[in-house]
């Protein structure tokens, strides 16, 4: 079914040492669409590189990148490991370059830090020292964040982009503000989903609705805030089914949220098909 809705660019920005961290970040966008977009009427399209640029000539690569890709975009998301990234011939790296320029035009950037174990092969001090040292000069700028693997830094990202979308309104720019102030009410968030764990609502399970996502179904008065909060997608068909819709990709967080196990009962089989 066609529904309206804003486009916001999200360039993806990272060194070459977090290729999975890339992917992870694009199926997270299209993952949220997938929820949130014709509800929200705004669609967050993932923009990389190497996706969205063309061999050109008479200007540096970075150059190029900035002029075909970045320039067009309304946010950065990115993610660094154990590597700044190589020089561009005007800063230390392309991902450097970028977030500077999203930065000094007021846009917003999310950066996320992974702080999972570096193997002895990948150990270079050099690299590592200049990522700590950019990491701590634009410390108070934007949103920053860690995370311990793919999973959590998912989780994360699904937390963060709802707070920020929930502030924006059809036909204007994602603002800097809102990152900020996605950043400042992180803990707040936490500290909700961490209250629900106390006691478990009784009458409340999870179902199987299709091959990527699932359903709270069940007297979900008490935690509506909850389940909004964690990104979920109030569903009503014309069935009768009724429940919060998730990716599946969301499963345990969902469930350590509610207290219940991370187990899906069968889909209900609608007369039509029997």
């Amino acid at each position: 079914m066609a529904y309206s809705a804003t486009v916001l660019h999200v360039l993806i920005a990272s060194p070459s040492d977090v290729e999975e961290e890339r992917k992870l970040i694009e199926r997270s966008l299209h993952d949220w669409n997938s929820l949130h977009a014709e509800d929200k009427g705004i669609v967050l399209l993932p923009v990389m590189w190497e996706s969205h640029s063309a061999p050109s000539m008479g200007d540096r690569p970075q150059g190029v990148i900035n002029r075909q890709v970045v320039r067009a975009c309304d946010m950065l998301i990115g993610s660094f490991w154990t590597r700044l990234g190589s020089p561009t011939g005007l800063e230390e790296s392309g991902t450097v370059e970028e977030i500077k320029w999203f930065l000094k035009n007021n846009k917003p950037v999310m950066l996320y830090y992974s702080n999972r174990a570096v193997p002895q092969e990948r150990l270079d001090l050099k690299q590592i020292e200049s990522l700590n040292n950019f990491k701590a000069s634009i410390r108070d700028k934007g949103l920053q964040d860690s995370y311990s693997d793919g999973v959590d830094l998912a989780q994360k990202l699904s937390r963060h982009l709802t707070r920020i979308v929930r502030e924006i309104t059809v036909g204007t720019v994602v603002s800097a503000s809102a990152v900020k102030r996605a950043a400042t009410e992180e803990l707040t968030q936490l500290e909700a989903v961490e209250s629900t764990t106390a006691a478990a609502p009784e009458g409340i399970y999870l179902e199987d609705y299709s091959d990527r996502a699932f359903l709270v179904r069940g007297n979900t008065l008490s935690v509506a805030d909850n389940m909004r909060e964690l990104g979920g997608k109030w569903l009503s068909n014309r069935t009768g089914i009724k429940g919060w819709m998730f990716s599946k990709r969301h499963l345990e967080k969902v469930a350590s949220a509610l207290a219940i196990p991370a187990s899906l009962k069968p889909k209900p089989v609608s007369k039509a098909s029997t």
